[in-house]
Parts: C-alpha cells; sequence; structure tokens
C-alpha cells in the first residue's frame, strides 16, 4: 500500500533550483495545461454532450462520468508541484509532494541510509535517478528521455551527498 502511495504522490524533480554548501534542492518543472490528460478529457466532456443532446441522456452519463474521472487527473498532473530538499545538516533528504495547492505528502530519509544512487535506462528509453537505500529499497527521485541532463543532476547528487553513482 505504502508504495502506492508513494506513486501517486510521486512528482518527477529533474531540475537542481539550488546548490549550497550544506543543502542542494531539487524542484520539478511546471507541467502543460493542454496535456494529453486534458484533451482526452475534453474530448470525452464534448462527447457526452452530443450524446445528451442528439442521441440518449441516459447514454450521455457513460462518457460525462469517464470526462469527470480524467479531468481531475488532468487537473492532479497540472498541480503537481514537488520538491527534494538534501539537508546536510539534519542529515536528511525531504521529498515534498504537493498536489492541487493544499494537499501535501513529505517524505523523509536518513541520507546514511542511502546506499548508491542509480542512474537507469528503461526499455522505452527513459532514465531514472534512484536511490538505494540500505534496506533494499528503491526511491525515484527523477526521471526524463534527456539520459545528459539526468546524468548531470545524478553526477551533482553524487558529489554533493559523497555517495558512488551506479550507471
Amino acid at each position: 500500500m505504502k508504495k502506492i502511495l508513494r506513486r501517486v504522490h510521486y512528482i518527477n524533480t529533474p531540475v537542481i533550483k539550488e546548490k549550497r554548501e550544506l543543502h542542494l534542492v531539487l524542484v520539478n518543472l511546471q507541467n502543460k495545461v493542454w496535456n494529453p490528460v486534458f484533451v482526452t478529457g475534453t474530448i470525452t466532456f464534448v462527447c457526452s454532450m452530443l450524446f445528451r443532446g442528439f442521441l440518449n441522456a441516459e447514454l450521455a452519463v457513460i462518457p460525462l462520468a469517464l470526462s469527470t474521472f480524467i479531468l481531475f487527473a488532468g487537473v492532479w498532473i497540472l498541480s503537481a508541484n514537488g520538491m527534494v530538499v538534501f539537508d546536510k545538516i539534519e542529515s536528511n533528504c525531504y521529498c515534498s509532494y504537493k498536489h492541487l495547492g493544499y494537499l501535501q505528502k513529505v517524505y523523509t530519509y536518513p541520507l546514511t541510509s542511502i546506499d548508491k544512487i542509480l542512474l537507469e535506462k528503461d526499455t522505452s528509453g527513459r532514465y531514472s535517478i534512484l536511490f538505494l537505500k540500505d534496506d533494499g529499497i528503491t526511491i525515484r527521485i527523477a526521471e526524463s528521455g534527456d539520459g545528459e541532463s539526468l546524468s548531470f543532476v545524478a553526477a551533482e547528487l553524487s558529489r554533493f551527498l559523497k555517495i558512488p553513482l551506479d550507471v
């Protein structure tokens, strides 16, 4: 259950916002308003209105329910705001994910529990930065289709945290 909630709240944070001697901050890129989820939700909403007007009002309920779910998912994606803070003073990593402007989830991991920083490429060609903890759990920090910029971020994290980078 924890893995599912972590995946629901996860926000991609591939950009270094601030780097100081004692802390490093990663942030997310803002999502585009006309992302594929919104386009699909808008199309299903228009279909439901056309069904209601020209065919059968009872049949229009199905695309209307579908468009409601899809548009809510689009708002969830659009309002996503994430920040990962590495604090050497408190020796913690804080992953703060905020949705809809006020639903915030903060995950805290001790820096001493992170054994390795992994830079992986999946089958679809996307790169990911993962932390391998001492209990065998991996934590996804960032992902991108651009391996060069993500490898720069992974190298900066490795230098800052003094943890080996495994490519």
